[in-house]
């Protein structure tokens, strides 16, 4: 997609929102949810970013059914909770709190971008490819890039942390920001990416990545320690010497899920006797079950307390759902005053 480029000036917005990002509710998390997405979220708290998170229950609805996503949408948040996302450093609110303002912000911005445009996108296009014939392709599908965009733009976000994949997203939310204040005078400030390291944690099986879709490759955060154990033990590794994409897809995971920097030490003394030629494959899969097991019995005893005060949950979700309220509608009415003045 063209790149246009456009000088705006350094304007003090109202207000602006320095990290935005989503989460999908589409079903159970595995730990490599935890890996890919929770963990950098948690490193942004660490360093007083503070947040703002949404669960994209109406993206969701691209290939999910409605109730679905519904379904999922409060576990997630106690899932995330219970992982360590912490209220008092980040806020957390359902898309479809604000489904009306998101609704008609990407109606306004479809008016900025062509069909033509919006079929080159690199995700949309392998999208189609992988799943789908372009004339068969839901139309909400087609136009997933500029409701993206109106989730971004509508909170003024600066920096939205993405993986490589979802890249392509980002070019359009600059694009569609840039256009709109090129017609109508600056309303949103251009997001920038914020990258992140690619996290790519294997299926303990070694058949791709680890899938809700391959549950016997995958350890769910829902898995009792003995069942996850089971799995670790019959997980693919490697021969001494070796060191194969699926062995560092065990390490990067098990130093992931690490609570102690003693453990993430001791992964990296058995892999070095591992690559002298030592057979300590049986040490490596019994720390990755230790590791393992500790994580699991940590977010399971505070996903029990959660889910025990359900007020606890519905004041987290009720107090992100307002702060994202306030941004989006003064967002909607600066949008709709510079349309139609």
């Amino acid at each position: 997609m063209e790149k246009e480029k456009t000088k705006l000036s350094k304007k003090k917005f109202a207000f602006q929102t320095e990290v935005f990002t989503g989460i999908r509710p589409t079903g159970n998390l595995t730990v490599a949810n935890f890996a890919g997405a929770v963990a950098p979220l948690l490193a942004l708290q660490k360093e007083g970013k503070k947040p703002l998170v949404f669960v994209a229950d109406m993206h969701a609805m691209t290939d999910r059914e409605p109730k679905i996503a519904k379904k999922y949408a409060l576990e997630v948040v106690a899932d995330y909770l219970a992982l360590g996302l912490d209220p008092k450093k980040c806020h957390v609110f359902i898309q479809s709190s604000i489904g009306r303002q998101i609704s008609l912000l990407t109606l306004y911005l479809m008016r900025q971008i062509s069909v033509a445009e919006l079929l080159r996108v690199p995700t949309l296009k392998d999208k189609l490819k992988k799943d789908q014939k372009e004339e068969g392709a839901n139309a909400l599908l087609a136009n997933y890039p500029v409701m993206m965009a109106a989730d971004i733009l509508i909170q003024k976000s600066l920096r939205v942390p993405v993986g490589k994949d979802q890249l392509p997203h980002i070019e359009v939310a600059k694009l569609l920001a840039r256009r709109f204040n090129r017609q109508y005078g600056e309303i949103f400030p251009v997001p920038e990416a914020q990258h992140l390291l690619p996290v790519n944690i294997l299926s303990l099986r070694g058949e791709g990545k680890m899938s809700k879709t391959k549950p016997e490759g995958a350890i769910f955060l829902t898995d009792s320690p003995d069942q996850a154990i089971k799995k670790i033990k019959r997980a693919e590794t490697a021969f001494a010497g070796e060191m194969p994409e699926i062995l560092q897809s065990h390490i990067l995971l098990v130093k992931s899920l690490a609570k102690k920097k003693g453990e993430v030490e001791k992964v990296d003394a058995i892999i070095k006797e591992h690559l002298s030629g030592k057979n300590v494959m049986k040490d490596f899969k019994e720390l990755f079950s230790e590791v393992v097991e500790k994580f699991l019995l940590d977010f399971q005893a505070k996903r029990k307390d959660i889910a025990k005060d359900g007020g606890y949950l519905a004041s987290v979700i009720n107090e992100g759902n307002e702060i994202a309220t306030i941004n989006a509608e003064r967002t909607l009415r600066e949008v709709e005053k510079a349309m139609t003045k």
